[in-house]
């Protein structure tokens, strides 16, 4: 009987483009874009600026931030934190899928292993769908990370190393060998929520880096444990998955039940799991149920789960600030848009001050672990908004011009209108012909931008949020 991991590297290094369902062949071009600008968002920002202090190996492949080219898999890495740096790149797949298999491409893209647009949509199809199916292998999102790892890390590896395969036109067993030697690169956990550093942004480059070595060394003919995914001893399920895993997840339904479309993207610079209640309380506000001057009280309420991961106690960090809820609706309460750099007034004492009309607390009495209860209180009345769904998710996707404009949104202050449009045309054009390289991301020198680079404020200790 074929092992997991050999029926899973069988469906990998046969995907093309024909057998994918129509619409996620523009979904997947929508990614690519969305990444891009996450990372060109990403730019100049702390933990970008340490990645590329340290995966500083020279070669010819081009970065996604202002920066020396580097070798194909310092370039994912560095190329993978800046994507994630901001907290604005996608989710809901493997969590951050585009994050570690958009990188990994462009490297190999460049590279010349990719012969056509075909082939890339192919690849990165082929990244998301592993990924997404390895996290609900896992038992799903709210039990392996409830579990304390960090899905982005643990399950991104195997994303990585799928694209990298499919990509790299690897056939059958060198796939489910690549996959295999992932799996001894699957770590990393949210014990950053802790203190806010920022573990979490370079668990991208991990996984990215970790999942595109795994593919060269299987395509150099390094064979993995192709038993990996059985019930044998050290194997994966076994040692991260505990009691919820589900194994057979990896394969039911390979080829007629699509996982990739569950990817989602974001328009707010927050943890994806903060995102349902900032769209309710950004519809409370646009419309006529109340206005930020009158609430006199802010409640949140939500599951032990979510509370240790979107409303940490002391946010010290502009990293650890975007993850929590209380500040994004403080910023919200004061006018504020959710992009990237609106958190670096994450300190200021108007912020604190609206900080202290917020309580938390912790409660079962919601439909999900993920739903969130936010109680805006005036004088006369409470206004009770409750959603588990947000927008950009599979339920309520955003339109391509949405994206579009998203990714104008960041781009454009930082590398201009002019290769802003030349990226986006670069992307909508990908389809059947030869692949073109990415045109030139930056210039020198680089125009004047919005960063985070240098003024990235820590809250002093014993500032906690209510």
């Amino acid at each position: 009987m074929k092992t997991l991991a050999s029926r899973l590297g069988e469906w990998v290094s046969a995907l093309h483009l024909p057998e994918i369902p129509i619409d996620l062949h523009a979904k997947a071009k929508d990614h690519l874009l969305d990444t891009i600008g996450a990372a060109i968002a990403g730019d100049g920002r702390r933990p970008v600026r340490i990645a590329a202090q340290v995966f500083r190996a020279p070669g010819d492949t081009p970065l996604l931030i202002d920066g020396a080219p580097r070798d194909p898999i310092d370039a994912a890495r560095v190329n993978a934190v800046a994507a994630h740096a901001a907290e604005i790149d996608d989710t809901e797949g493997c969590d951050h899928t585009g994050a570690v298999v958009v990188p990994t491409l462009l490297s190999l893209a460049h590279a010349g292993r990719l012969g056509s647009g075909a082939d890339l949509i192919a690849a990165m199809i082929a990244g998301y769908e592993v990924g997404r199916r390895v996290q609900n292998a896992l038992g799903g999102y709210d039990a392996h990370n409830g579990a304390g790892w960090h899905s982005t890390a643990t399950c991104g590896v195997f994303a990585a190393a799928a694209a990298a395969a499919r990509a790299m036109s690897l056939d059958a067993e060198q796939c489910a060998s690549a996959l295999a030697l992932a799996a001894s690169s699957s770590a990393g956990t949210w014990a950053f929520a802790e203190d806010g550093s920022m573990a979490k942004q370079l668990h991208a480059a991990n996984a990215a880096g970790g999942g595109l070595q795994a593919a060269m060394l299987a395509r150099a003919g390094a064979a993995g444990p192709t038993a990996i995914f059985e019930d044998v001893w050290g194997g994966y399920f076994t040692t991260h998955g505990a009691r919820s895993a589900r194994p057979g997840e990896l394969v039911t339904d390979l080829g007629e039940r699509w996982h990739a479309g569950h990817s989602a993207v974001k328009m707010y610079a927050a943890c994806r799991s903060a995102h349902p209640a900032i769209d309710g309380v950004i519809d409370a506000l646009r419309g006529d149920e109340v206005s930020s001057e009158e609430i006199r009280s802010v409640r949140i309420e939500l599951s032990p789960f979510l509370r240790r991961m979107i409303c940490p106690e002391e946010p010290r960090t502009v990293e650890a600030a975007r993850m929590s809820l209380p500040i994004a609706l403080a910023l919200l309460l004061l006018g504020q848009s959710l992009d990237p750099d609106a958190y670096l007034r994450f300190s200021d004492p108007e912020v604190a001050r609206t900080l202290q009309m917020f309580s938390v607390a912790e409660t079962e009495d919601l439909p999900s672990p993920q739903s969130v209860r936010v109680i805006l209180g005036t004088a006369s009345r409470d206004h009770v908004i409750e959603r588990d769904t947000a927008r950009g998710s599979q339920p309520m996707p955003f339109s391509a011009a949405e994206v579009r404009g998203k990714f104008r949104r960041l781009a454009e202050p930082r590398i201009g209108s002019a290769r802003a449009r030349a990226l986006i045309d670069y992307v909508d054009s990908i389809g059947d012909a030869p692949l073109r390289r990415l045109p030139p991301v930056w210039e020198k020198p680089a125009p004047a931008r919005v960063s985070a680079s240098d003024r990235e404020p820590t809250r002093p200790a014993g500032h906690t949020v209510p």
